[in-house]
């Protein structure tokens, strides 16, 4: 009984110490490549989403899907997909941002890298233009509201004229009134409107209203001339290949 047990003892120490003996690196290198095959079928299908999502227009989609394959293997093709993306999103900063890491990042240089330079230059400017609307629009916003605030004040010391008039009228004198007076009486009333109302312009008439709506049309008729020129690169680079 006794020698059975020393026979298990030895047994379970035997099989301990082969298990010890295994080569733990080439484990954990096969380990390693099952993990790394599954990031790349993982990284596969959302390239697959990421491409019928783009052909469909749907280019939200596309772009989450683009940037989840490149978490998984980070590919500069991928990065060259998510500024295709930002380009249709009309996000141009950014677009130019991820064309100069893929062009950054290859190895190499890339066989689109003329046509990736010219849509970095082409990115830039849009992101000029929409710098300068958004400018335009904050100042034509700054003057509007200058142009209300004049008037409001204007209109508070009409409101404070007509309540001094009003307040230095003699009581005593009002029975004694004749035609001649009372017209004149009607006619301060009348005056008091007349500047009470002046101060509120038709909006077609205030010169900000025609300065900023044709600054922003002259700024708004670039980017749409941008937007609507001929640009045979939007169907022939939509995405890349694996």
């Amino acid at each position: 009984m006794i020698r059975s047990r020393r026979s298990e003892s030895r047994a379970l120490s035997l099989g301990l110490v082969l298990a010890l003996g295994t080569p733990f690196p080439a484990v954990a290198q096969a380990a390693d490549a099952t993990a790394a095959t599954a990031s790349e079928d993982q990284a596969r299908e959302k390239f697959s989403e990421g491409n019928l999502a783009y052909d469909l227009g749907e280019f939200d989609r596309a772009l989450k899907a683009f940037s989840e394959a490149y978490r998984l293997k980070p590919l500069p093709a991928f990065l060259f997909n998510i500024a295709q993306c930002h380009r249709q999103l009309n996000n141009p900063s950014r677009a130019a941002f991820f064309y100069r890491r893929y062009l950054a990042l290859s190895q190499g240089e890339p066989a689109n890298a003329d046509v990736v330079r010219e849509l970095i230059a082409e990115m830039d400017t849009k992101a000029r233009v929409q710098e300068e609307q958004r400018r335009e629009r904050e100042r034509f916003a700054r003057d509007r509201d200058l142009q209300r605030a004049r008037e409001q004040a204007a209109l508070a010391e009409a409101r404070a004229n007509e309540a001094r008039l009003a307040s230095t009228a003699t009581p005593a004198a009002a029975p004694e009134r004749n035609g001649a007076s009372e017209a004149l009486a009607m006619q301060v009333p009348e005056a008091s409107v007349k500047t009470e109302a002046s101060p509120s312009k038709p909006w077609s008439r205030r010169w900000y209203v025609w300065a900023g709506a044709g600054a922003v049309a002259l700024l708004a008729g670039g980017a749409v001339w941008m937007a609507t020129a001929p640009n045979p690169r939007d169907t022939t680079l939509g995405t890349v290949g694996r």
